[in-house]
């Protein structure tokens, strides 16, 4: 968020806070963060890019589908790193021979 942004959500909590209501600092960031999270989609890419770079990899991929998480990867990728027997042991061993007979094998 840009400086000149936090600055005026400051001014206009301050301008808003009753005399006797204690605005911590922890409240502003509280604050702000949401601010932040609200208006997520109106910064421009590299900002979002930014943000979503010093997220953790966990909390980037919570609430993702399967089909979400694995969009935009090929084949060669979506199976990197399984071993060949963990993959061979899911298959449906008729689709198994259908395929070899296809193919010719």
């Amino acid at each position: 968020m840009e400086a000149h942004l936090l600055r005026y959500h400051l001014a206009n909590v301050h301008q808003l806070e009753l005399p006797d209501m204690a605005y911590t600092l922890e409240d502003f960031k509280l604050d702000t963060y949401r601010m932040l999270i609200d208006d997520f989609h109106a910064h421009s890419l590299e900002d979002r890019q930014a943000l979503l770079e010093r997220m953790d990899v966990a909390d980037r991929l919570r609430g993702l589908d399967t089909e979400e998480r694995l969009r935009g990867l090929d084949t060669e990728e979506r199976l990197r790193g399984l071993d060949p027997e963990e993959i061979l042991g899911r298959l449906d061993p008729e689709q198994v021979k259908a395929w070899l007979k296809r193919t010719g094998h």
